[in-house]
């Protein structure tokens, strides 16, 4: 059996993601399917209009560059994006999904001509519910549940980025002394409490792009970009001397650190050996303290 022409029309016109046929020269020919109506506004009110005048400046000279790019290179292209029903004149934003949402766009080249026109079929799939789901699932594998955190896998997953350039940074190893009495005095939910505590009193004296990871337990690393050596010391004096003036309640904490320079050039392991290091000459000498390691 062979479709008739109307027929196939039909069915693509019935189809749940929209396909926008969009010319050269930045016009919506033609709107088809969207006819799930939880995933995507009424696009059938653009056809004839211009992308200019219906988009955000910047969006339209965006889509206009991939419409483009695509009649160039005679490719499919699949790109993602966000917009919001509200940004998009001439539609009507009460009905479908509010707020902005984010779609992936496959966006192919077509054989005729539309008045004259090359243009492109742009097939939308609204993608917000993946990506949220997989925004939800990144974030739990970096993050430590107990304290919010970011965890060892984002340390060094990140650290790299955060030390670009020729500057030297701080880093600092920590561990909360005799925490093991804690759990076992006061019980492990009072341990965690305490890990909270400490978690929120250091993460106060942090600027905003210094990165404060719980690496296991209770201990804990902070890289501090563009950090010279008396700034360092300053900070890790500071937060030990926080962490010692937090309330007894029910227990009182003091920590233990160990500090070094991280040079533009080192390997962030040797740095961390360092730090490890003199974390531990910290606690041999009675704990409660820093000990620092001179860079190399």
């Amino acid at each position: 059996m062979t479709l008739s022409v109307s027929q196939l029309y039909e069915v693509i016109a019935q189809l749940p993601d929209p396909v926008f046929i969009l010319s050269e020269d930045g016009y919506y020919v033609e709107y088809i399917g969207g006819t799930e109506l939880q995933s995507y506004q009424d696009g059938n009110p653009l056809a004839g209009k211009q992308l200019a005048d219906v988009l955000p400046a910047e969006m339209a000279q965006w889509v206009m560059g991939q419409v483009g790019q695509s009649l160039a290179s005679g490719q499919v292209r699949v790109v993602e994006y966000e917009l919001a029903a509200t940004e998009v004149g001439g539609i009507e934003t009460t009905v479908g999904p509010q707020g902005v949402q984010r779609f992936e766009g496959k966006i192919a080249p077509l054989p005729s001509l539309y008045d004259g026109k090359r243009a492109v079929a742009w097939v939308t799939r609204n993608i917000t519910r993946q990506f949220e789901l997989q925004q939800r699932l990144q974030r739990q594998s970096e993050t430590d549940q107990l304290t919010g955190l970011y965890n060892r896998r984002y340390f060094f997953d990140h650290c790299q980025q955060l030390r670009a350039g020729e500057a030297p940074c701080g880093l600092i190893m920590l561990d909360i002394d005799h925490f093991k009495q804690i759990n076992d005095r006061y019980g492990h939910q009072q341990g965690d409490l305490a890990l909270q505590r400490f978690s929120g009193c250091i993460d106060a004296l942090l600027r905003a792009d210094d990165l404060f990871v719980r690496s296991g337990g209770e201990e804990f690393l902070i890289l501090l970009p563009r950090q010279d050596e008396a700034a360092l010391l300053q900070m890790g004096e500071q937060i030990r001397a926080a962490v010692a003036a937090l309330p007894a309640d029910p227990v009182g904490m003091t920590v233990s650190l160990g500090t070094t320079l991280v040079l533009p050039d080192e390997e962030i392991n040797q740095a961390l050996a360092r730090a490890d290091e003199w974390l531990y000459r910290a606690k041999r000498a009675g704990r409660n303290r820093v000990a620092h390691c001179p860079a190399p």
